[in-house]
């Protein structure tokens, strides 16, 4: 199996928005990076992923399979973390833990206990009690500790400080370390994303607009700041998008268009959405 999830022409039609025949994959041993601005279709996708929305056209496979057909054992093997997931508020985190020991019969009690000890989780504690960056923390901690292939997560990165993402980050990356593990990911903190994925899918209106391997990607792509004059003379078949402040202009454009200037710099991946999404075109 080359791929643990694969969507094609995967078409979901609201009222005010239409996830527009998306196709990407997750390969198996690697971690994508799903990337867009608020509302362009990220959370829709990952709740088609998951069964939990039905699409009306296109097909998404998990497994080899579709997700109608998946048995009880194999969605067990997914782990997910959707941005709006709510905790029953009244137990305690020990109580959750019985819980979840009955719901998955491949619940790792030791693993669970090992993440409530490095994210300094009080079992005792009321999810009441948790502070949204405890309650993000606990979410992760569970779909880590069954028995996931591939494990789904939607700004997971929400509330939390730097030195607990960067926990997050290592888990991400010892979960997948072995190439036996997936991960698809979606977080506004883009250069997180940069710092752990293999592959990114961008995603804006509803369409992936963008996709391939991080380093193709950040390799494909500069930038170069200049006056507007020199604008005015630039050759603009090399312009892909620009960005005008005040009298300057930062032009995006594909690696090696213009050589021997020091003033090209390299992208990152905000900058690749921020240009493909905002930048104007000529």
């Amino acid at each position: 199996m080359e791929n643990f999830i694969e969507l094609n022409g995967v078409v979901k039609k609201y009222k005010n928005f239409t996830l527009d025949e998306v196709n990407f994959n997750v390969p198996v041993g690697k971690i994508v990076g799903f990337i867009g601005e608020n509302g362009s279709g990220k959370s829709t996708t990952m709740k088609a992923i998951v069964d939990l929305i039905s699409i009306d056209e296109g097909s998404i496979k998990v497994f080899g399979k579709n997700i109608n057909e998946l048995t009880s054992s194999e969605r067990e093997e997914i782990g997910v973390v959707l941005d709006e997931v709510c905790l029953p508020e009244k137990l305690t985190v020990k109580q959750l833990n019985f819980i979840f020991k009955d719901i998955f019969k491949g619940w790792n009690n030791e693993k669970f206990l090992q993440f409530l000890q490095t994210f300094g989780i009080d079992i005792n504690k009321k999810i009441k009690d948790l502070s949204k960056g405890m309650k993000a923390k606990l979410n992760l901690a569970i779909a880590f500790s069954h028995s996931s292939k591939i494990v789904i997560l939607d700004e997971p990165m929400n509330g939390l400080d730097p030195v607990a993402r960067d926990e997050v980050m290592e888990i991400i990356e010892d979960f997948t370390s072995d190439s036996e593990h997936s991960v698809l990911i979606s977080s506004h903190i883009i250069s997180d994303l940069e710092k752990i994925c293999d592959y990114v899918v961008f995603i804006h209106n509803g369409k992936v607009f963008l996709q391939d391997e991080k380093k193709v990607l950040l390799k494909q792509f500069e930038t170069l700041e200049m006056s507007e004059e020199e604008f005015e003379n630039f050759d603009k078949m090399k312009v892909i998008r620009y960005k005008k402040l005040g009298d300057n202009y930062t032009v995006f454009m594909n690696k090696g268009s213009v050589l021997n200037n020091d003033k090209v710099k390299k992208v990152s991946l905000e900058d690749i959405m921020v240009f493909m999404i905002r930048g104007k075109m000529l």
